[in-house]
């Protein structure tokens, strides 16, 4: 299926639920990442992610439906970043993505929930920086991910918190010329998302 219809499907997908929405509340979010990425690949050296902390904001709508359930669609500035830790050398990937999860969930005992879907991201940045080497330039990177969200959160009226666990769906690779030598890294993400939140409605 090509992005346009993955678009197109989402679309009239929201568009339902909105139209048979009993409620809809809108809030503000924000929270920290704990993350990790995949290898970091230098000719014939590959040498494993560390995880390091990095942090996420934005905005959310959620639409309830009959039968404890909800719709959550979502719109999150994420900046996360992972290390490469080699004879005393630290490598460090950051990357800055626009996140649009959209979550569907069940609402229990009125202050508990659990909930799962999709998570579309876009990376509008990625960078790798090392202490040992200066000129490291980005040279192509897979641009769009997809990834799946799984978890469980607290409501307190307007007040709320949420802890997901999130995992790549399709591979995604960027490649990095590191003094005149291709480096490659396994940007898809491995990591835990702390969130808090609040209602205005």
């Amino acid at each position: 299926m090509t992005m346009k219809k993955i678009l197109f499907v989402l679309i009239l997908f929201g568009s339902f639920f909105v139209a048979n929405a009993q409620f809809v509340n809108f809030g503000i979010k924000g929270g920290v990442n704990y993350n990790s990425n995949g290898d970091l690949s230098i000719e014939e050296f590959s040498i494993s992610s560390d995880e390091e902390t990095g942090y996420h904001f934005g905005v959310f709508s959620e639409i309830k439906l009959p039968l404890w359930l909800y719709v959550r669609p979502e719109l999150v500035y994420t900046h996360t970043e992972s290390s490469y830790t080699e004879d005393g050398d630290e490598a460090k990937l950051k990357k800055d993505i626009i996140e649009a999860p959209v979550l569907v969930g069940i609402r229990v005992l009125k202050i508990g929930r659990f909930f799962l879907g999709p998570s579309f991201q876009y990376a509008i940045n990625t960078d790798l920086k090392s202490s040992s080497i200066d000129d490291i330039k980005t040279v192509s990177t897979e641009d769009f991910t997809v990834a799946g969200q799984i978890g469980i959160g607290l409501n307190l009226g307007k007040f709320g918190a949420d802890l997901r666990w999130e995992i790549g769906i399709n591979d995604t690779e960027a490649e990095f010329s590191v003094e005149d030598i291709e480096a490659f890294v396994d940007t898809s993400q491995q990591q835990f998302i702390l969130s808090f939140y609040y209602k205005f409605k």
